[in-house]
């Protein structure tokens, strides 16, 4: 199968999750090719072609759009997968529907619609999704919840969960010394980390999480705040504790020594689309800690004989901050989840089980097309 896959996003995690997504694809024997604004990412066998879309730059908009279909024309796909809201958008306007045959299949990457709060503003984007859907073969997205939030919303395109990809082969079990091991080498303060790992912005909710920290810090215990982004406003959410128990880091090209390091990952996010550094903590043998975003529950799990962490009340930092230190106080529960997270990695998001589910969903979606 031809794929083409397009997407606008920078670097961070779709353009992870893209990664680990068409190197299955590719060992499956698939052809696959990328339509992106990011400069050559060099990925064995994928054929990249270049998009100027820029979210931010208006006039950017008319000239992706000829390019998405230029390189439809060019490259001949069996199936078209747009990633996220402006490719989404984009590859899938009135003018090009009618000179696009090829079957779309939209993955949000969590709607849109999250980042607003004015209801007014809310309305308006659920119309324009809904209106993009009628030119949708299929919806896939890495929850069950994210689906349905579209579905309640009116929009009717039949949806698969696909999971998270994540190479458990490389997120894997370090070595029992690992955590003291890698503190020492990465410089980190003791005796307890607790890891905080994504993008500096309002969706990952880093400004709630320092803000609960500067009023109720977890006593003898450093969290590490690591990301691209300006982290001078959460600094100064905590004029007493930043420096001293919140340490804050560049983004990393390897997150592993970060996640081997700590004794719990959180991640207290106002809205996801599950969260890859959550998937790869759990196979790295990491609890997690995290807010009940879309789809997290699904990974992490909420029966205690099987889940690898705990999930809180969206916006309950205070919470949070208690489910961690219970973590890092009660050894035999660390270790439980510890084990029982990287069991559900193996069991649910490797890349093999995530391209199964997509490869029913491109065969579902072209099946539609040919019965109009």
């Amino acid at each position: 199968m031809l794929v083409l896959h397009v997407q606008e996003t920078p670097p961070g995690g779709v353009v992870n999750y893209l990664e680990q997504l068409t190197a299955e694809q590719v060992r499956r024997g698939h052809e696959v090719h990328l339509l992106s604004p990011a400069t050559t990412l060099g990925w064995p066998s994928v054929n990249e072609h270049h998009w100027r879309l820029a979210r931010r730059r208006p006039h950017s908009y008319p000239i992706a759009a000829a390019q998405f279909l230029r390189t439809v024309r060019r490259v001949r796909p069996d199936v078209i997968h747009l990633h996220s809201f402006w490719a989404g958008q984009v590859g899938r306007l009135p003018m090009l529907s009618q000179l696009v045959e090829t079957p779309i299949v939209y993955q949000p990457h969590a709607w849109s619609v999250d980042v607003l709060d004015d209801p007014r503003f809310r309305r308006l984007l659920w119309a324009v999704e809904r209106r993009a859907s009628r030119r949708t073969a299929g919806m896939v997205a890495n929850c069950w919840d994210e689906i349905d939030e579209g579905h309640r919303a009116g929009i009717t395109t039949p949806g698969r969960a696909l999971g998270v990809p994540v190479d458990t082969g490389y997120f894997t079990v370090a070595e029992p010394d690992a955590r003291a091991k890698y503190r020492t080498e990465l410089q980190l303060p003791g005796p307890r980390v607790v890891l905080l790992l994504g993008r500096i912005h309002r969706q990952k909710g880093q400004d709630q999480l320092v803000a609960a920290w500067e009023a109720r810090p977890i006593p003898h215990t450093q969290l590490v705040i690591v990301g691209i982004g300006d982290k001078s406003q959460l600094q100064a959410l905590a004029p007493t504790q930043w420096g001293k128990t919140i340490h804050a880091y560049p983004p990393q090209a390897d997150v592993r020594p970060w996640i081997w390091a700590c004794d719990v990952l959180v991640q207290p996010s106002r809205y996801e689309t599950v969260g890859l550094a959550i998937v790869e903590a759990m196979s790295c043998g990491r609890p997690v800690v995290a807010t009940r975003a879309n789809g997290v529950a699904e990974v992490v799990g909420e029966d205690p004989a099987s889940a690898g962490g705990a999930v809180v009340t969206l916006g309950a930092m205070f919470d949070l901050l208690d489910a961690t230190a219970e973590r890092l106080d009660d050894d035999d529960l660390w270790q439980r989840e510890a084990q029982q997270g990287r069991h559900r990695a193996l069991s649910l998001f490797t890349p093999a089980s995530v391209v199964d589910q997509l490869d029913r969903a491109y065969d579902e979606a072209r099946q539609r097309v040919l019965v109009r």
